[in-house]
């Protein structure tokens, strides 16, 4: 509304309240004393508030339109704050998404990650064990040419004690005397 719209509405109301009391009051007390009051009354009352809305007019409509225009910039900066706040939650939403997305893409690079490393494990695992039965192999065979050649040089000492006691056995002072005779007869043969 407008200011002077409004005060014109004012100043009507206050003349029928004025008007209502005085015919109240001429009711009681018809003199016509009492109705010059009444509307000395009602006219001191029109120009007091015609001269305050002739010298309030200008400060009252700054002041509302003051307001108006406040109001409006607050609204103005409500909605820029909210349109704000809307872009930023779009923003966090986006992100969100993108993190959870990145998320996904991490995850998936994690297991390839962990499937590859448990491949690289495994086969380190199946290296080393062919390492080690390899290894076990060459030592089972170095134990077993150990063996054999301890066995043999058992066996060959066994068998030198052995002839050594039939030779002991067997050979007489004579077969002695003719085995010395043929080893220096060879022994001479080869100079």
């Amino acid at each position: 509304m407008k200011p002077r719209t409004v005060l014109l509405i004012l100043s009507l109301l206050i003349l029928v309240l004025f008007a209502s009391s005085a015919q109240a009051a001429s009711a009681e007390d018809s003199s016509p004393w009492n109705q010059w009051k009444l509307l000395w009354r009602v006219i001191n009352t029109v120009a007091l508030i015609a001269l305050l809305g002739y010298f309030l007019k200008k400060p009252l409509v700054s002041f509302l339109s003051e307001r108006k225009a406040q109001i409006a910039r607050d609204l103005e900066e409500a909605k820029e704050q909210l349109d704000r706040a809307e872009r930023i939650i779009e923003e966090y939403k986006e992100k969100i998404a993108g993190m959870e997305k990145e998320l996904e893409g991490m995850r998936t690079e994690l297991k390839k990650s962990a499937d590859a490393e448990t491949e690289k494990v495994v086969a380190n695992a199946d290296r080393m064990a062919l390492t080690m039965v390899e290894a076990a192999k060459v030592a089972a065979e170095q134990e077993l040419r150990k063996a054999k050649i301890a066995l043999k040089n058992e066996a060959v000492e066994m068998a030198v004690q052995l002839a050594e006691s039939l030779i002991r056995e067997k050979i007489n002072d004579a077969d002695r005397k003719r085995i010395a005779e043929d080893y220096l007869v060879k022994v001479g043969g080869m100079k």
